[in-house]
């Protein structure tokens, strides 16, 4: 058959056409968009980012097949120093020439081209803990007292978001079964973004509850002879 002639040379210029196509693909330009997040760092120590125009960057890259999939793997963020910047808003440009890319691949373009950054102060301030209870308790138990240790704790964090804490809550007590006194552990609820306790621990505080159980009848029988008594 004549399809059989020559069949060494026919099989070598396939093999040919098969690497020459390979090759093709890992050499011809494309273009790809890739969304990576931004991280901040070198965030100076007595300031606290509290809000930024975006938290993702679209950048475009161009280059061969190869070169623009091993950067698709291999970028995880787009990292953004903040050395030098004081409180406010401050702008700074996003450029995406600072990515370090593989060879065979370069960055076109990345929106957005600035991020505005506002940052405020670190400051601190001492506040009561205050014990959020829920539930009542049985019928003829009373609460007497309630301590808290500690009874006040330091938070740190942005200036205007501690101006809005005026005392710090537990998490929720429901007394409901107490029936003697009773001492328990309680989370603490910050409930404001940019806050933090100043010691770093995220430990519970020490509530304790005082409870007084009814009289029974015996100890209110005794109660009444001895006011008749005096």
């Amino acid at each position: 058959m004549r399809i059989f002639e020559n069949f060494r040379y026919k099989l070598v210029a396939l093999l040919v056409a098969i690497v020459l196509w390979a090759a093709a693909q890992g050499v011809s330009d494309e273009e790809q968009s890739i969304d990576l997040p931004i991280v901040l760092e070198d965030v100076p120590e007595q300031l606290v980012v509290v809000d930024q125009s975006a938290h993702e960057i679209n950048v475009r890259i161009q280059g061969s097949r190869a070169a623009v999939r091993t950067a698709q793997q291999d970028l995880e963020r787009f990292a953004v120093s903040l050395v030098g910047i004081g409180a406010g808003e401050t702008r700074l440009p996003l450029n995406a020439d600072d990515l370090e890319l593989g060879r065979g691949a370069k960055a076109l373009a990345s929106a957005p081209s600035t991020l505005v950054v506002k940052a405020e102060s670190i400051e601190s301030k001492q506040l009561a803990v205050r014990p959020d209870f829920g539930g009542s308790l049985p019928e003829g138990y009373s609460r007497l007292g309630v301590a808290v240790e500690p009874p006040r704790i330091e938070l740190s964090g942005a200036r205007t978001a501690l101006e809005r804490i005026q005392e710090v809550q537990t998490e929720p007590i429901d007394i409901s079964e107490f029936r003697e006194t009773t001492t328990l552990p309680a989370r603490l609820l910050l409930g404001v973004a940019n806050v933090w306790r100043s010691d770093g621990g995220e430990g519970p505080v020490e509530v304790t509850v005082e409870i007084e159980a009814p009289a029974s009848p015996e100890s209110a029988e005794q109660t009444r002879e001895s006011s008749a008594t005096s």
